[in-house]
């Protein structure tokens, strides 16, 4: 038993596909489709969750360093480095991309030494330093087609909070 394909179309030659094939291709194309933006639905959640708990400590803070120095941009993160290890410190780190018109931090000791301690001074304000063992402030300046100029001060919270005990000049 033959079987003559349908209508005009094969008359011209054309392969007409079979109807039931065509539907459950059609379905399986559908949730296939669907399939991957659910996914992709759901991947944008757990990354907007994780990095809403990530920097929710410490938003406030990074707030009030932007408000402080305008044209910066602010990163505050706080944490072990490698939580595995018992004896890792707690480090709260603050890093200040500054502007070009700001001072080069490399050159000017004095005056990182001066911005690095009302960066503690906010964080004091903001963050519960008790919380850690250690105060990182990071100054960067990227200057196009140039090294970046990174300047560093690190200590014990103790340090730290002798540091601001001291008034400022």
């Amino acid at each position: 038993m033959s079987r003559e394909p349908p209508g005009i179309l094969a008359q011209k030659g054309m392969i007409v596909p079979d109807t039931e094939q065509s539907l459950r291709d059609s379905k399986t194309g559908r949730r296939t489709v669907l399939g991957m933006l659910a996914f992709g639905v759901v991947m944008v959640a757990l990354l907007w969750l994780y990095w809403e708990m990530y920097t929710r400590p410490f938003r406030p803070l990074q707030n009030a360093i932007a408000a402080a120095y305008p044209h910066s941009r602010p990163s505050v993160i706080g944490g072990r480095h490698k939580s595995h290890k018992p004896d890792s410190p707690h480090v709260l780190r603050l890093v200040l991309q500054m502007p070009l018109s700001d001072f080069n931090p490399q050159l000017n000791e004095g005056e990182s030494h001066h911005r690095a301690i009302e960066l503690a001074r906010l964080a004091d304000k903001y963050v519960p330093l008790t919380k850690y063992d250690v105060l990182e402030i990071h100054l960067v300046q990227r200057p196009p087609e140039r090294p970046q100029r990174h300047w560093v001060e690190s200590h014990p919270i103790e340090e730290w909070q002798q540091e601001l005990s001291v008034p400022m000049e």
